[in-house]
């Protein structure tokens, strides 16, 4: 292999691992752009053929993206459930703490809870509840609170929407 041949090599290889760090720094919402761009650049220099860099580039934008808003919304789900299974432990006029500690340390929550009122249906019990999510230097008293309906049944408890309707959920949306 020549030298000329193997900077090339290394060139996208150098490239990638730039983008994919910058990415790390950057974010989730831009991971997908600069994992396609990079592996579209990669390809295209490899293959020397642009068309096919584009379309490389393109699918893994649409996968990447694909797969961190699952994982998001798994990580939103977790968040739920918790909220719902603690609120559901306790009685009417009671508060407790809640958090969340997911296999990636990333966007650990945690916050607190209380039932303001308690109702039983045919289908289930089911408690309103306040809950707050604590972000860091930010003081209790600033922090909102929201409402949530939490039912239960055979002792498990579940959110009783089907997804938060508003945008101020931020990241229990």
């Amino acid at each position: 292999m020549s030298e000329a041949s193997s900077r090339g090599v290394q060139t996208p290889s150098l490239l990638l691992l730039s983008l994919c760090m910058a990415a790390a720094l950057a974010g989730c919402k831009t991971v997908g752009g600069l994992a396609g761009a990079a592996t579209g650049a990669a390809t295209s220099s490899v293959s020397g053929n642009p068309a096919v860099g584009v379309a490389v580039g393109i699918a893994v934008k649409a996968v990447v993206d694909a797969s961190m808003n699952a994982l998001l919304k798994h990580w939103n789900d977790e968040e739920q459930e918790r909220i719902a299974s603690v609120a559901g432990t306790l009685e009417v006029g009671q508060s407790a703490d809640w958090s969340v500690r997911h296999v990636v340390p990333y966007q650990n929550r945690g916050g607190r809870v209380t039932v303001v009122h308690a109702f039983s249906t045919p289908l289930a019990t089911c408690k309103e509840a306040l809950f707050r999510v604590d972000d860091e230097g930010a003081s209790p008293a600033q922090t909102p609170w929201f409402a949530v309906t939490v039912c239960g049944r055979s002792g498990v408890w579940n959110w009783a929407t089907a997804e938060p309707a508003v945008e101020r959920w931020g990241a229990l949306q």
